[in-house]
């Protein structure tokens, strides 16, 4: 069986996997939902100097920590930054990356510059503080459902604009992973994630899934992310 670490994304925390993690679980597979600092149950933690470089070591320690190998890495939007550093650093550890609409980071890029302007221009009109970032309505993410969006409102939490605005620092380590997966929940338009999943189609090391659901697909359509991440498993066992 594999070991997945579900990493969460911009203002969210370890529990925007409830509905996916149980079922992993289910089928006999390792889960590890860690929060993030400053976000979550760890909102107690933020500060203007938590960046991207926290984020960052926060899931390297739980790898590490946990004594993790073989780890399937599935990131969902901001967390692909965080995702795409760790496996620079530690690939040998390091076995797929599965990215939900999620950021790749670039070395000498940060998320804001891979932000569409109009989301850019949005989120630093609402920073408080010059520090801050308020979270948005769940609406503005694509869900529809009334009991999911009360319910993800009442857990978002604000976050360090920091995150957003250091940039990666890659080696290249990470491409010798060449199991990838591209996830593209379409119903959040967003032009960087469409230009990620087109170059997913068009290259051989990566599978291109599109879901008419979302941005928050593990919560929407949780189904569907069990899915992608038992056939990735798969792929690998197969591989070995």
């Amino acid at each position: 069986m594999a070991t997945f670490v579900l990493v969460h994304g911009a203002w969210h925390g370890g529990w925007c996997w409830s509905r996916v993690s149980p079922k992993l679980l289910a089928l006999g597979h390792n889960v590890f939902t860690p929060t993030l600092t400053g976000f979550g149950e760890r909102s107690h933690l933020l500060s203007p100097e938590i960046g991207l470089e926290t984020n960052i070591v926060d899931i390297e320690n739980v790898i590490r920590w946990e004594d993790l190998s073989e780890v399937i890495l599935v990131a969902a939007s901001y967390a692909g930054m965080v995702t795409t550093c760790v496996a620079d650093r530690m690939p040998e550890r390091i076995a797929a990356l599965v990215y939900q609409n999620a950021f790749i980071a670039s070395d000498g890029v940060s998320q804001n510059d891979l932000l569409p302007e109009w989301r850019k221009v949005m989120i630093e009109e609402n920073i408080e503080d010059a520090w801050c970032m308020p979270p948005p309505d769940p609406k503005l993410f694509g869900v529809e459902d009334c009991n999911d969006q009360k319910w993800i409102r009442s857990k978002m939490t604000p976050q360090a604009a920091k995150t957003f605005r250091d940039k990666a620092h890659l080696t290249g380590a990470h491409s010798a992973i060449t199991n990838r997966t591209y996830i593209r929940a379409t119903g959040y338009p967003n032009e960087t994630f469409d230009r990620y999943l087109n170059e997913a189609k068009s290259d051989p090391n990566w599978r291109a899934e599109v879901l008419n659901t979302s941005h928050d697909a593990m919560i929407t359509l949780p189904s569907d992310i069990v899915r992608i991440c038992t056939e990735v498993s798969d792929s690998i066992e197969h591989r070995v």
